[in-house]
Protein backbone atom coordinates (compact mmCIF):
# COMPACT_ATOMS: atom_id res chain seq x y z
CA UNK A 1 0.00 0.00 0.00
CA UNK A 2 1.48 3.40 -0.97
CA UNK A 3 2.70 5.79 1.70
CA UNK A 4 0.78 9.02 1.09
CA UNK A 5 2.75 12.25 1.51
CA UNK A 6 2.28 16.02 1.45
CA UNK A 7 5.18 18.46 1.07
CA UNK A 8 5.06 22.08 2.28
CA UNK A 9 7.94 24.46 1.53
CA UNK A 10 7.93 28.06 0.31
CA UNK A 11 11.34 27.55 -1.35
CA UNK A 12 10.64 26.05 -4.78
CA UNK A 13 14.21 24.75 -5.14
CA UNK A 14 14.02 22.88 -1.85
CA UNK A 15 10.62 21.53 -2.82
CA UNK A 16 11.98 20.27 -6.13
CA UNK A 17 14.82 18.48 -4.33
CA UNK A 18 12.38 16.82 -1.97
CA UNK A 19 10.19 15.68 -4.86
CA UNK A 20 13.27 14.35 -6.67
CA UNK A 21 14.23 12.22 -3.66
CA UNK A 22 10.68 10.98 -3.16
CA UNK A 23 10.58 9.79 -6.77
CA UNK A 24 13.38 7.34 -5.92
CA UNK A 25 11.15 5.49 -3.45
CA UNK A 26 8.54 3.38 -5.27
CA UNK A 27 6.23 3.28 -2.25
CA UNK A 28 6.08 7.01 -1.56
CA UNK A 29 3.07 8.65 -3.18
CA UNK A 30 3.09 12.45 -3.30
CA UNK A 31 -0.50 13.60 -2.87
CA UNK A 32 0.02 17.37 -2.93
CA UNK A 33 2.64 20.11 -2.61
CA UNK A 34 2.24 23.61 -1.19
CA UNK A 35 4.40 26.73 -1.22
CA UNK A 36 1.88 28.81 0.77
CA UNK A 37 1.43 27.68 4.41
CA UNK A 38 -2.00 29.32 4.80
CA UNK A 39 -3.29 27.56 1.69
CA UNK A 40 -1.84 24.32 3.00
CA UNK A 41 -3.65 24.82 6.30
CA UNK A 42 -6.94 25.54 4.55
CA UNK A 43 -6.84 22.52 2.23
CA UNK A 44 -5.25 19.92 4.50
CA UNK A 45 -7.62 20.75 7.37
CA UNK A 46 -10.58 19.46 5.35
CA UNK A 47 -8.78 16.66 3.50
CA UNK A 48 -8.22 13.03 4.40
CA UNK A 49 -5.22 12.32 6.67
CA UNK A 50 -1.98 11.19 5.05
CA UNK A 51 0.96 9.10 6.23
CA UNK A 52 3.66 11.79 6.14
CA UNK A 53 3.70 15.58 5.98
CA UNK A 54 7.04 17.20 5.16
CA UNK A 55 7.12 20.77 6.49
CA UNK A 56 9.70 23.52 6.10
CA UNK A 57 10.19 25.47 9.32
CA UNK A 58 10.83 29.02 8.11
CA UNK A 59 7.91 30.21 5.98
CA UNK A 60 6.10 33.54 5.62
CA UNK A 61 2.79 34.27 7.39
CA UNK A 62 2.86 31.00 9.34
CA UNK A 63 5.91 29.07 10.51
CA UNK A 64 6.25 25.34 10.01
CA UNK A 65 6.18 24.84 13.78
CA UNK A 66 2.86 26.68 14.07
CA UNK A 67 1.47 24.89 11.03
CA UNK A 68 2.48 21.51 12.40
CA UNK A 69 0.65 22.20 15.62
CA UNK A 70 -2.54 22.87 13.67
CA UNK A 71 -2.16 19.88 11.34
CA UNK A 72 -0.72 17.24 13.66
CA UNK A 73 -3.86 15.12 13.58
CA UNK A 74 -3.76 15.06 9.76
CA UNK A 75 -0.59 12.95 9.49
CA UNK A 76 0.76 9.80 11.04
CA UNK A 77 4.26 11.26 10.80
CA UNK A 78 5.66 14.80 10.68
CA UNK A 79 9.05 15.41 9.08
CA UNK A 80 10.58 18.88 9.37
CA UNK A 81 12.99 20.27 6.79
CA UNK A 82 15.06 23.37 7.50
CA UNK A 83 18.47 24.95 7.01
CA UNK A 84 18.60 25.99 10.68
CA UNK A 85 19.49 23.36 13.31
CA UNK A 86 18.37 25.69 16.12
CA UNK A 87 14.76 24.77 15.34
CA UNK A 88 15.23 21.09 16.16
CA UNK A 89 14.04 21.40 19.76
CA UNK A 90 10.93 23.35 18.75
CA UNK A 91 10.17 20.75 16.08
CA UNK A 92 10.12 17.90 18.53
CA UNK A 93 7.91 19.87 20.92
CA UNK A 94 5.13 19.42 18.37
CA UNK A 95 5.81 15.67 18.15
CA UNK A 96 7.96 15.70 15.04
CA UNK A 97 9.03 12.22 13.97
CA UNK A 98 12.11 13.23 11.98
CA UNK A 99 14.20 16.28 11.18
CA UNK A 100 16.12 16.89 7.93
CA UNK A 101 18.74 19.62 7.92
CA UNK A 102 19.14 21.30 4.53
CA UNK A 103 20.95 20.57 2.32
CA UNK A 104 20.36 16.88 3.00
CA UNK A 105 21.44 14.01 0.76
CA UNK A 106 19.39 11.06 -0.49
CA UNK A 107 21.16 8.99 2.17
CA UNK A 108 19.86 11.24 4.96
CA UNK A 109 16.42 11.21 3.38
CA UNK A 110 16.47 7.41 3.14
CA UNK A 111 17.56 7.07 6.77
CA UNK A 112 14.76 9.39 7.92
CA UNK A 113 12.12 7.42 6.01
CA UNK A 114 13.45 4.09 7.21
CA UNK A 115 13.38 5.30 10.79
CA UNK A 116 9.63 5.76 10.33
CA UNK A 117 9.11 2.44 8.52
CA UNK A 118 11.94 0.09 9.57
CA UNK A 119 12.62 -3.10 7.67
CA UNK A 120 10.76 -6.03 9.13
CA UNK A 121 8.02 -3.93 10.69
CA UNK A 122 4.40 -4.82 10.11
CA UNK A 123 3.98 -1.54 8.25
CA UNK A 124 5.98 -0.48 5.20
CA UNK A 125 9.64 -1.22 4.48
CA UNK A 126 11.23 1.36 2.22
CA UNK A 127 14.56 0.01 1.03
CA UNK A 128 15.64 -0.17 -1.72
CA UNK A 129 15.74 3.18 -3.43
CA UNK A 130 15.47 2.89 -7.20
CA UNK A 131 16.98 5.39 -9.64
CA UNK A 132 16.59 4.51 -13.31
CA UNK A 133 18.78 1.40 -13.82
CA UNK A 134 20.36 1.76 -10.37
CA UNK A 135 19.18 0.90 -6.89
CA UNK A 136 20.52 1.75 -3.46
CA UNK A 137 20.84 -0.71 -0.60
CA UNK A 138 22.35 -0.74 2.89
CA UNK A 139 26.12 -1.09 2.84
CA UNK A 140 27.39 -4.45 4.20
CA UNK A 141 30.28 -2.61 5.89
CA UNK A 142 28.33 0.31 7.34
CA UNK A 143 24.60 0.13 8.04
CA UNK A 144 24.47 3.94 8.12
CA UNK A 145 25.60 4.15 4.52
CA UNK A 146 24.15 3.22 1.13
CA UNK A 147 25.79 1.63 -1.87
CA UNK A 148 24.58 1.98 -5.44
CA UNK A 149 24.28 -1.06 -7.68
CA UNK A 150 23.86 -0.93 -11.43
CA UNK A 151 21.06 -3.27 -12.50
CA UNK A 152 23.03 -4.03 -15.67
CA UNK A 153 25.96 -5.34 -13.58
CA UNK A 154 23.84 -7.58 -11.39
CA UNK A 155 24.47 -11.19 -12.40
CA UNK A 156 22.58 -13.14 -9.78
CA UNK A 157 20.94 -13.12 -6.36
CA UNK A 158 21.68 -15.96 -3.95
CA UNK A 159 19.51 -16.54 -0.89
CA UNK A 160 20.52 -18.75 2.02
CA UNK A 161 18.49 -18.67 5.22
CA UNK A 162 18.52 -15.05 6.42
CA UNK A 163 21.37 -13.86 4.20
CA UNK A 164 21.28 -12.69 0.60
CA UNK A 165 24.29 -12.24 -1.65
CA UNK A 166 24.09 -9.94 -4.66
CA UNK A 167 26.61 -11.00 -7.29
CA UNK A 168 27.82 -8.35 -9.75
CA UNK A 169 30.55 -8.54 -12.37
CA UNK A 170 33.13 -7.26 -9.90
CA UNK A 171 31.80 -7.81 -6.39
CA UNK A 172 29.68 -9.97 -4.11
CA UNK A 173 27.56 -8.07 -1.57
CA UNK A 174 26.26 -10.10 1.41
CA UNK A 175 23.34 -8.41 3.16
CA UNK A 176 20.64 -9.46 5.59
CA UNK A 177 17.53 -10.75 3.88
CA UNK A 178 15.20 -8.61 5.97
CA UNK A 179 16.87 -5.35 4.86
CA UNK A 180 16.27 -5.97 1.14
CA UNK A 181 13.27 -8.29 1.13
CA UNK A 182 11.21 -5.83 -0.89
CA UNK A 183 13.98 -5.40 -3.45
CA UNK A 184 14.20 -9.16 -3.95
CA UNK A 185 10.47 -9.29 -4.61
CA UNK A 186 10.71 -6.49 -7.17
CA UNK A 187 13.66 -8.05 -8.97
CA UNK A 188 11.94 -11.42 -9.20
CA UNK A 189 9.01 -9.72 -10.91
CA UNK A 190 11.31 -7.93 -13.37
CA UNK A 191 11.36 -9.39 -16.91
CA UNK A 192 15.16 -9.01 -16.85
CA UNK A 193 15.51 -11.72 -14.19
CA UNK A 194 14.40 -15.32 -13.83
CA UNK A 195 14.39 -17.76 -10.92
CA UNK A 196 16.30 -21.01 -11.48
CA UNK A 197 15.87 -22.44 -7.98
CA UNK A 198 14.46 -21.56 -4.58
CA UNK A 199 17.80 -19.97 -3.69
CA UNK A 200 18.92 -18.36 -6.97
CA UNK A 201 17.59 -15.69 -9.33
CA UNK A 202 19.71 -14.80 -12.36
CA UNK A 203 19.91 -11.91 -14.84
CA UNK A 204 18.92 -13.11 -18.31
CA UNK A 205 21.35 -10.73 -20.03
CA UNK A 206 24.32 -12.40 -18.35
CA UNK A 207 23.62 -15.93 -19.56
CA UNK A 208 26.65 -17.13 -21.55
CA UNK A 209 25.69 -20.73 -22.26
CA UNK A 210 23.30 -23.50 -21.26
CA UNK A 211 24.06 -27.22 -21.15
CA UNK A 212 21.17 -29.41 -20.06
CA UNK A 213 20.13 -27.88 -16.72
CA UNK A 214 23.44 -26.10 -16.08
CA UNK A 215 23.82 -22.38 -16.75
CA UNK A 216 27.05 -20.47 -17.25
CA UNK A 217 26.86 -16.75 -16.52
CA UNK A 218 29.27 -13.87 -16.98
CA UNK A 219 32.20 -14.01 -14.58
CA UNK A 220 32.20 -17.82 -14.91
CA UNK A 221 29.40 -18.11 -12.39
CA UNK A 222 27.47 -21.39 -12.76
CA UNK A 223 24.11 -22.58 -11.47
CA UNK A 224 21.87 -25.58 -11.86
CA UNK A 225 18.17 -25.26 -12.69
CA UNK A 226 16.08 -27.12 -10.14
CA UNK A 227 13.22 -29.40 -11.20
CA UNK A 228 10.61 -26.97 -9.87
CA UNK A 229 11.80 -24.18 -12.21
CA UNK A 230 12.92 -26.32 -15.14
CA UNK A 231 9.76 -26.05 -17.26
CA UNK A 232 9.56 -22.27 -16.96
CA UNK A 233 13.25 -21.89 -17.75
CA UNK A 234 12.95 -24.15 -20.81
CA UNK A 235 10.06 -21.99 -22.03
CA UNK A 236 12.21 -18.90 -21.61
CA UNK A 237 15.07 -20.53 -23.55
CA UNK A 238 12.75 -21.64 -26.37
CA UNK A 239 11.06 -18.23 -26.69
CA UNK A 240 14.37 -16.38 -26.79
CA UNK A 241 16.29 -18.84 -28.99
CA UNK A 242 19.37 -18.74 -26.78
CA UNK A 243 22.50 -20.13 -28.37
CA UNK A 244 24.31 -22.79 -26.39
Amino acid sequence: MPISCIAIDDDSHSLENLIFYMDKFPELKLVKTFTEPLLALSEISVAEPVDIIFIDVEMPSLSGIELAGLLRQKAEHLVFTTAHPTYALDAFKVDADAYLLKPYSILHFAKAINSLYPAGSTAHSIFPVFEDQFFYMPSPQNSDDLIRIDMNDLISIEQLDNEVTLITQNHAFPVSKISIAKMITLLKKSPAFIEVSEEVTIAKRHIVSILDNHILLAGEKTYQVSDKYKERFEQFVASNSLKN
